[in-house]
């Protein structure tokens, strides 16, 4: 049995009532479920007929952990390849790029993930600002390595384009502010 519980937040259901109760979230068309229970039953949505998941701020402090531990290695790895890139050694250094923006990419990921399962806005706009910061780095790294490989050929002018664009992508990271350490993420869940 499914209610409306308020129609002014996005469509909210209440499954077995009593407690505790845990967020589900619609996969199609984001509907939220309050499921009470001890078990993780599956909820299918009666709406679009896809699966609802468990989302709480305590799930996306999880993914953002993982996340900022990829965040982390993505800039020891940029700093490394920044190192080798400054000493010429322009191989080893687009390696050390192209690690970096692997890792930066996962992190992407895992911050996406964590702001879908949070479930307060405070949560929600870390996990959100994580993303921006790591998004315009991952870019970086990426241009980074592009003039690396510029560089390598001989083409210096495509190179300085590339740092150029790289330089604008560090300005706008650099714009987010710090990450909060994921300890320093505050779930209420």
């Amino acid at each position: 049995m499914s209610s409306k519980v308020n129609p002014d937040e996005r469509n909210r259901h209440q499954l077995n009532s009593g407690s505790p109760t845990e967020t589900y979230r619609c996969d199609g068309c984001e509907t939220v479920y309050q499921v009470a229970g001890a078990e993780q039953p599956t909820v299918l949505c009666p709406d679009c007929k896809q699966v609802a998941t468990p989302h709480s701020d305590l799930m996306a402090k999880r993914e953002y952990q993982i996340g900022y531990a990829k965040y982390l290695e993505a800039r020891r790895q940029a700093t490394a390849a920044m190192r080798r890139f400054e000493s010429r050694d322009l191989a080893l250094a687009r390696g050390r790029f192209n690690d970096a923006a692997t890792d930066f990419e996962a992190s992407v990921c895992h911050f996406t993930a964590a702001m879908k399962e949070a479930t307060s806005h405070s949560v929600a706009d870390s996990c959100d600002l994580a993303r921006k910061k790591a998004t315009c780095l991952w870019q970086a790294v990426e241009w980074l390595g592009g003039a690396t490989y510029a560089s390598e050929q001989g083409d210096e002018s495509r190179a300085a384009r590339y740092r150029s664009d790289a330089e604008q992508q560090l300005a706008v990271a650099s714009e987010c502010g710090d990450l909060l350490n994921s300890d320093e993420l505050q779930v209420t869940d």
